[in-house]
């Protein structure tokens, strides 16, 4: 595999590094942190447990309605409190986690966490249920915010962000699986006290999350996030998840197929989807990473737009397949760009947290679309997205390749 380097530091950029070596289970200093076990660990648990609301709020949402007798608006409201707290949180302390001490910042929250998740195990009433989730939103998203800066200080962004990645989903597998069971067995209330038990555990591998230089040359500004970057990445993270989740309603009762057979061509699109990585690494190679973007992009909206638009059941689990795997080949490619631009992590930071706020508010207008616009309306919209948010990914991409940048593109630090 042929590894791309991060943005080349000139003279006046050059940033000061104490020159030894990270300690295994202590945070690596210094944007050159090598990936090793502990370092590994520790991006898989803070990006796993920092996307816990997305992925395990589907498994979770039966459980609550079913305890405290919540409809599917309750419910709802529910999940929009902590997946938009998660989102904030990750946002507003994007400056924070520039700077070292991002281990500490994820054990605070990910104990704010686990605190929230105690207490939704025990209360009684709706308004503390979303209290608690209001404050575990929160714990994780500043789990979430040290997490994604952190690929940013190790010595190859494209081989962190797809351990981080890979790692993630392979967690949320065994997690969606075993909260049902748990629930079953235990009542309603067992799965906040597993997820309390998966924070706390978690304690002891974020303490090796790496930390960027501890000194930088004052006379250089802090790279920016662009506003049209940030408001890509939700684009697309709603543009996915809302189609995400409305596709078992297509095959069902547009491609006349059967529930059971939604959900397995859905789970086999899931596991599927890891060989994105491997095929992020393979165009990268071959065509470079803004030919891998591009490609990834054009294809998965088009995918999208077919399983909307063409009432047909093969077409849909292909088009299902092929989409799950551009996607994550893309959110591989897309983080490892914003990583290289800016090793202080505020990018790669920021494009987690634009994630989370289009994962938590794509599904509510695109049910809408839907509903009052039929499914291929539904699809051209989520294609057109799609394509809008292109524009802004692709030119973050391109910079992410150039260290010098004409007038009008991204932002970067100008060199002397």
């Amino acid at each position: 595999m042929i590894l791309l380097p991060s943005q080349p530091l000139t003279t006046r950029h050059r940033r000061i590094i104490r020159n030894r070596l990270p300690l295994r289970w202590r945070p690596a200093r210094g944007p050159q942190a090598a990936i090793g076990i502990g370092v590994g660990a520790a991006l898989v648990t803070g990006t796993a447990l920092g996307t816990l609301g997305s992925t395990l709020m589907p498994v979770m949402l039966p459980g609550m309605a079913d305890r405290y007798g919540l409809s599917s608006t309750g419910t709802g409201v529910v999940a929009t409190a902590q997946l938009v707290m998660t989102a904030v949180v990750t946002l507003a302390l994007i400056p924070r986690v520039a700077r070292p001490g991002r281990a500490r910042i994820a054990k605070a929250g990910i104990l704010a966490a686990a605190a929230g998740f105690c207490l939704a195990a025990i209360t009684a009433d709706f308004s503390t249920l979303l209290a608690a989730n209001v404050l575990a939103g929160a714990g994780l998203g500043a789990v979430n915010a040290a997490a994604m800066a952190a690929i940013a200080a190790t010595d190859d962004s494209d081989r962190a962000s797809s351990v981080a990645v890979v790692g993630a989903i392979v967690v949320a597998a065994v997690l969606v699986t075993a909260l049902p069971e748990a629930q079953a067995l235990w009542g309603n209330a067992a799965q906040f006290v597993i997820l309390a038990g998966c924070c706390t555990a978690s304690l002891w591998f974020l303490r090796a999350l790496p930390d960027p230089a501890e000194q930088v040359d004052a006379s250089v500004p802090p790279v920016r996030v662009p506003m049209s970057f940030l408001f890509a990445v939700a684009l697309l993270g709603a543009s996915d998840q809302g189609a995400w989740s409305y596709s078992a309603t297509l095959g069902e009762e547009y491609d006349g197929m059967s529930p059971a057979t939604v959900a397995a061509v859905l789970a086999v699109a899931s596991l599927v989807s890891l060989a994105g990585v491997g095929l992020s690494h393979l165009t990268l190679r071959k065509s470079g990473r803004l030919a891998a973007v591009a490609a990834f992009v054009a294809v998965e909206g088009f995918a999208k737009l077919i399983i909307a638009v063409v009432p047909s059941p093969a077409a849909f689990a292909a088009a299902a397949v092929i989409w799950q795997i551009c996607f994550m080949g893309l959110l591989v490619s897309l983080l490892s760009a914003a990583a290289s631009i800016d090793s202080s992590g505020r990018w790669v930071a920021g494009a987690g947290g634009a994630l989370a706020i289009g994962t938590g508010l794509g599904p509510a207008p695109s049910g809408w679309i839907l509903d009052s616009w039929g499914a291929p309306a539904f699809g051209l919209v989520i294609a057109l997205s799609t394509a809008v948010a292109a524009v802004p990914l692709l030119r973050t991409t391109r910079a992410a390749l150039a260290p010098e940048v004409t007038a009008g593109a991204v932002p970067l630090p100008s060199r002397g």
